[in-house]
């Protein structure tokens, strides 16, 4: 393991999932990388923003290295091709999203759902500020 000195910040990422898949692609080539904040970030996510984000470290022999990876990656220089031509999305089904149909996540609302909440509306808002109208004229 390396001591606290050796151990220099690579990059900041706004995300967990985006510092681990950083983390992971470097492991990917080579470079032993791992999240020091993760737990913070896990506990407190209201924090990243107070703690800088997520670090991605590594030793200090391979801190060039590391860097020089992360650069190209942000560059888009690993991009496949398959990627940029939608040929992942041969398998799609029109109208669903994973196991979900369209209609459950865009919250489409009937005519019953559409009647219930003018009525809550005016219920919990319309009615109050008119009550607190006709009290301040007088009437």
């Amino acid at each position: 393991m390396t001591g606290a000195a050796d151990v220099l910040e690579i990059a900041r990422f706004s995300t967990i999932p985006e510092a681990e898949l950083a983390a992971s692609f470097l492991q990917q080539h080579g470079v032993r990388a791992w999240l020091p904040d993760r737990d913070m970030a896990t506990m407190n996510p209201d924090l990243l923003i107070a703690i800088g984000g997520v670090r991605v470290v590594t030793s200090s022999t391979q801190i060039f290295e590391a860097r020089q990876i992360i650069a190209r990656m942000r560059a888009g220089e690993f991009v496949d091709e398959a990627d940029e031509a939608g040929d992942w999305m041969i398998d799609h089904t029109p109208g669903m999203v994973g196991d979900l149909h369209d209609q459950e996540i865009s919250g489409v609302m009937g005519w019953a759902k559409k009647t219930g909440a003018i009525v809550v509306v005016a219920a919990f808002v319309v009615f109050p500020v008119a009550g607190c109208l006709m009290t301040a004229v007088g009437g």
